[in-house]
């Protein structure tokens, strides 16, 4: 067990005041609960015992560098925060600290003549992507969250998100170098400038996907994609089995997969539809967008997809040619779970169950009835969206907010202990939030004590002190 010694807020802001600029570092009581808040805790349930000593915001590697020194110097804890909107439980600490923002962290490149671009680890998601595009090229990254997750966690949990895995792949597929600050303060420059990737050990791969525990990511360099021709449909339901045979037969049909292949069941589509002025759909929903080099491939692989899922008999399967009403559709889709959470007036417990493609039918059966016999089942069956293409379901429960905290707790412990079990069942790991945290408990009864205490070794070797989010890989 780690001890890290106490220390005074005015003493730990005035040693930074001599290594970053006043402009950098944070004391307000604000600053500092609103850094130690995720997605399940509200200000009102934050201890005093959470409250960091500071947040700093540096603007560059350098700074990202002194920060680390110091603290691990002092054994101070940091925690490295870039949107604060992780599901698994990273963005959330239980001992004082100093929060290290990357917010400042927003550089953007993109080098045309090699190929690549480099950017901050602070740069929003959407802004690097719309950049991109202006220049024609895509980004491969598409998290609900877009539009405030930041790239550094992206990376870190190695996530496309909404995208199929086995059409996009992941981000280490394309990220082909990193400005990374250990543990120690050290600056390491990791990985390559060019398009050949590197045989044999490459530590590049230590930290994409490393859940933040290993170093500090600081510069992203990632090769340039060049944009794709877009084509859409959507096929709507009875009733849910038959919409999950149909994206297996995708898989066992060999169709072409498509960039994305996402679910809404009736509830969702119904009141996510509405606010988008759209029909009221006539069941549950798939809708697909497919990638081609031209118009013509990919306006091919949309109508092979419909073509192989109308042998499930929906109600409808058919290709969308009208951009505003795909773009209204996604909305729905991407739109979900504000709107779910708002509609049940309360907060939520979402948890990522992912299955295999022969399972696919009796995990979703399994995701609609995981919170029987438990504290979740006065919520009846879950609301149900997710990734389906990426069979991946995202089952959502909406809490009363006048439940008190403890039991809230409560509900979202329970809701993850069933999501390990069934992915535990159906022997798959969550491809999309990262590991430990909450998901601890499952990484140990799926990979057992001996992988776990391999990455625990791993981490002390690069963090010896247990400074660096010591919150994500607990102790026991």
């Amino acid at each position: 067990m780690f001890e890290y010694p106490e220390y005074k807020l005015e003493e730990v802001y005035e040693d930074l005041s001599g290594i970053l600029p006043r402009d950098a570092i944070s004391k307000s009581v604000f600053e500092r609960i609103n850094n130690s808040l995720d997605p399940y805790t509200g200000a009102t349930d934050v201890t005093p015992d959470e409250i960091p000593y500071v947040v700093v915001r540096p603007s560059s590697t350098e700074e990202v560098s002194k920060v680390m020194t110091y603290a691990n110097s002092k054994k101070i804890p940091v925690y490295v925060r870039g949107s604060g909107t992780s599901l698994h439980g990273a963005a959330k600490f239980h001992r004082k600290g100093i929060v290290l923002n990357v917010s400042r962290l927003i550089n953007l490149e993109i080098r045309k003549d090699n190929q690549y671009f480099e950017c901050g680890a602070g740069m929003r998601c959407i802004d690097v992507k719309e950049q991109l595009a202006k220049e024609g090229y895509f980004l491969p990254m598409a998290p609900g969250s877009i539009r405030v997750a930041s790239m550094g966690g992206l990376i870190s949990c190695n996530t496309t998100a909404h995208a199929i895995d086995s059409s996009l792949g992941k981000p280490r597929d394309y990220v082909i170098g990193l400005d990374v600050v250990v543990p120690t303060g050290e600056i390491l420059h990791v990985g390559t400038k060019s398009h050949r990737r590197i045989a044999g050990t490459d530590l590049t791969q230590y930290f994409v996907g490393g859940d933040g525990i290993l170093g500090v990511i600081t510069n992203i360099r990632m090769r340039l994609m060049p944009m794709f021709k877009s084509a859409y449909g959507v096929a709507f339901f009875d009733d849910l089995i038959p919409l999950a045979k149909s994206v297996q037969r995708i898989y066992q049909e060999n169709a072409p997969l498509p960039l994305f292949l996402e679910l809404l069941d009736k509830r969702c589509a119904e009141l996510t539809f509405e606010i988008q002025g759209l029909p009221k759909p006539p069941g549950p929903l798939i809708m697909f967008h497919a990638m081609g080099v031209n118009e013509d491939d990919a306006t091919y692989k949309i109508n092979r997809i419909v073509e192989v899922v109308k042998k499930e008999k929906p109600i409808q399967a058919k290709r969308i040619e009208d951009v505003t009403e795909w773009n209204k559709v996604w909305l729905a889709r991407e739109s979900a779970l504000p709107f779910v959470i708002q509609a049940g007036k309360g907060s939520f417990a979402f948890s990522e169950v992912v299955s295999t493609v022969g399972s696919l039918v009796d995990c979703m059966k399994d995701v609609l009835n995981m919170g029987k016999g438990t504290i979740l089942e006065e919520f009846g069956e879950p609301y149900l969206f997710g990734h389906i293409g990426a069979l991946t379901f995202h089952p959502c429960y909406i809490i009363p907010q006048i439940w008190p905290a403890e039991k809230k707790a409560k509900a979202v412990d329970v809701m993850f202990e069933k999501e390990a079990a069934l992915n535990i069942k159906y022997e798959t790991t969550g491809g999309e939030w990262g590991q430990f945290v909450k998901r601890s408990p499952f990484f140990l009864k799926r990979y057992g004590e001996k992988a776990y205490q391999l990455v625990r070794g791993v981490k002390k070797v690069f963090d010896p002190n247990n400074i660096l989010n010591p919150n994500i890989l607990p102790e026991e």
